[in-house]
């Protein structure tokens, strides 16, 4: 996979004075515009779950395809067909929930997104029966495919979960320079690299599940859903191995200056409100995420989404003492303004950091 490095600098990691003013402006200008362009910090109205039930074979399998946007041709062992599909996420990301209760064949053409999934019930499930990959039973976790590829996949009657991830949202979450090119994403292993991998998968999937989808005012936030959709990115990605997630190179080291940090930090600072990413803070350090990542880490002991967290906190902070609560104003609102998805989390990172919990600073 090919790198882009980072702009030229001096030894100790700066341009010279004039280039580093225009640079340091033109990038967070750049930074801020991608993040604006993605979603303004107005709440969107949620898409609920969306349900499908039948026992009509051709129903479903019109379903099915026009779901998943593939072609597919589906046969099944015959007996009692029926088939519930459920459907929650903002799109650019999915978590279905499928049964089924007929062995049914799938022979689906290729499809860019990333899906994985999750057996829940059942006998088993051959998820590409092309590939020699082992069978999954009850809590198995495994990629439904290569990218881009068809898969002939076999479950037999089954509840599945699978989580479908938008290739371009997985790819930013990949991208190392702010304009690296990707080439096409390969999975060298379709199972999780480890155990650990495999619980921390489970334990994602579960709190976007529980968590932020359900609760209307979480899932109306776009600072909230668009965090959700990279963390489940990322984690899919960290959890299978594949051709995109590479170790950090000398010059991404190289980089991690102090410079570098301040300019990410002041970055951050302007941009709260906007639905900012790693590579965003990047593009305005002028530098790669990594880069970034590693600064954050060996100047502050902390990540850029950490440090990024802790000034939404101190600015709903300020919201909650400037609010009352005869305006209707809740800590639930103020929390998911600035992308709190768990009202219990962010009540216990307001306490930590101010020793009193949310709701008194809103009543004083």
């Amino acid at each position: 996979m090919s790198r882009t490095s980072a702009p030229a600098s001096g030894a100790d990691g700066t341009a010279s004075e004039a280039d580093t003013a225009a640079s340091r402006t033109s990038g967070a200008v750049s930074g801020a515009g991608a993040a604006a362009s993605r979603t303004s910090s107005a709440p969107t109205e949620p898409a609920g779950p969306v349900m499908f039930e039948t026992a009509d074979r051709e129903r479903g399998h019109e379903y099915l395809a026009k779901a998943y946007g593939v072609s597919l041709k589906i046969t099944d062992s015959g007996g009692n067909y029926q088939l519930r599909h459920v459907r929650s996420g903002p799109g650019s990301f999915y978590i279905d929930t499928v049964a089924q209760t007929v062995t049914t064949e799938y022979q689906a053409g290729p499809m860019a997104s990333l899906v994985a999934i999750r057996m829940q019930s059942g006998l088993r499930a051959v998820l590409d029966t092309s590939a020699g990959i082992d069978p999954l039973g009850p809590g198995g976790i495994a990629v439904r495919g290569q990218p881009g590829q068809p898969c002939h996949v076999r479950l037999e009657p089954s509840v599945v979960t699978a989580v479908v991830i938008d290739h371009q949202v997985a790819a930013e979450v990949a991208r190392n320079a702010p304009d690296q090119q990707l080439g096409p994403v390969r999975f060298t292993s379709m199972s999780p690299r480890s155990a650990a991998a495999a619980r921390n998968w489970r334990y994602t999937v579960d709190y976007i599940t529980d968590t932020v989808l359900p609760n209307q005012e979480t899932a109306s936030s776009p600072l909230i859903t668009s965090s959700a959709t990279r963390l489940l990115a990322a984690t899919m990605l960290a959890t299978f191995p594949n051709t995109w997630i590479i170790e950090p190179c000398p010059l991404d080291r190289a980089d991690a200056t102090p410079s570098t940090l301040r300019r990410a930090i002041g970055f951050i600072e302007a941009n709260a409100d906007l639905d900012i990413t790693v590579t965003d803070v990047a593009r305005a350090a002028l530098a790669t995420s990594r880069a970034v990542q590693l600064a954050f880490r060996r100047h502050l002991d902390t990540t850029p989404m950490a440090y990024l967290r802790r000034v939404r906190l101190e600015r709903a902070h300020e919201q909650l003492r400037k609010a009352s609560p005869d305006d209707g104003v809740t800590v639930t609102q103020i929390a998911a303004r600035w992308g709190f998805a768990s009202p219990s989390r962010f009540a216990q990172h307001y306490q930590a950091a101010y020793g009193i919990p949310p709701s008194r600073t809103l009543r004083t």
